[in-house]
């Protein structure tokens, strides 16, 4: 009865163990329940060829809106993108950065692109404008509005926008978003976990 009873307890702890292992680990953003199709961007990337944002098929893709006069957030968010690019090695090659300017009006191509590869040449550097930016920022969900400020004696601006990291896999397919303080370890482990899920 007793050694009945050792292997019941080890059957159910093997079950335990076993569906424990099966389970996704904990993602760090808001993952949709549903994949939805993200929306085709189509600019020029700062190299002044034509992008559409289906050229990155193949490849888990991170989008990100910012501008390059952006004092904090969008090169802190581009560093660590650089840092989890480094840290993938190999599987760099299945990943690629989308960073669309909310600036156009100041983010010339010749602006763009020393600013993009200062972080990483693979990286894409995205410029729209008029009704294509305001598409891509109204399918995305984007926030981006003008903040006058005084310097010195001339005016100029920032540019309040969202912040956040969109998550898009192989086929795709909007995943998941990830806040704007996400670092580079947890970005980088939900980047793993969507190149294995395919």
């Amino acid at each position: 009865m007793q050694f009945r009873n050792i292997w019941l307890i080890l059957a159910v702890l093997t079950l335990f163990l076993t569906s424990a292992c099966a389970r996704p680990p904990q993602l760090n953003g808001t993952v949709f329940d549903t994949p939805v199709a993200a929306y085709d961007i189509a600019g020029t990337n700062y190299d002044g060829t034509p992008f559409r944002l289906s050229d990155t098929r193949g490849k888990i893709t991170m989008v990100f809106f910012g501008y390059t006069f952006c004092p904090d957030v969008c090169p802190f968010t581009l560093a660590d993108l650089k840092q989890v690019s480094e840290k993938l090695g190999d599987k760099a090659s299945a990943f690629a950065v989308v960073f669309i300017t909310v600036d156009p009006e100041r983010d010339t191509l010749d602006k763009m692109k020393p600013y993009v590869q200062a972080f990483n040449p693979a990286f894409y550097g995205v410029r729209m404008e008029g009704e294509a930016l305001e598409a891509a920022k109204t399918t995305f969900g984007i926030y981006a509005a003008k903040s006058e400020v005084q310097t010195g004696s001339s005016a100029s601006y920032f540019v309040d926008h969202t912040a956040a990291l969109y998550v898009i896999d192989r086929a795709g397919n909007l995943r998941e978003t990830l806040p704007y303080d996400a670092g580079p370890e947890q970005i980088l482990s939900d980047v793993e976990y969507w190149l294995q899920a395919g």
